[in-house]
């Protein structure tokens, strides 16, 4: 078979552009480096700036009130307004009833990171929605 001149350049220009990476390999690399600075870059300005020395900001809120078998379940939900880390947490509900008497219950949350949400329950034997429930953040140890 004989070969026409065509045939000779094509292969030419197919070793040729094999030789040097195409275009969208470059974008690609490129694309990859910058997010890999800017994934070091946040994970280092996050630990160099931290929480700025500001302590936790711990708020507990009742989301749900639930029967069980051995009475009700209050559901609370720890929210963290600071960027520090509170470690466990310690949350007390006080149920007030009507005569003046109390029933408190606690419960400790084991971790609630910076700028998030956390759930935890409380058990109570009568109804907590018949009777006033206090409920708050007792305190917190540092991680």
């Amino acid at each position: 078979m004989a070969r026409t001149g065509h045939e000779g350049r094509s292969e030419k220009q197919g070793r040729k552009r094999s030789s040097q990476p195409p275009l969208l390999e470059w974008i690609s690399a490129g694309v990859g480096l910058l997010l890999t600075l800017a994934v070091l870059g946040a994970l280092t300005w996050e630990g160099l700036a931290g929480s700025n020395g500001a302590p936790p900001a711990v708020e507990a809120m009742i989301s749900r009130i639930t029967p069980v078998r051995a009475g009700y379940v209050v559901e609370i939900e720890l929210r963290n307004r600071s960027s520090a880390t509170a470690a466990a947490v310690e949350i007390e509900g006080e149920l007030i009833r009507s005569d003046g008497t109390t029933a408190t219950s606690t419960a400790t949350v084991d971790y609630v990171p910076g700028e998030s949400t956390r759930n935890a329950g409380l058990f109570f034997e009568d109804d907590p929605r018949r009777h006033r429930l206090e409920v708050r953040a007792l305190g917190f140890a540092e991680p």
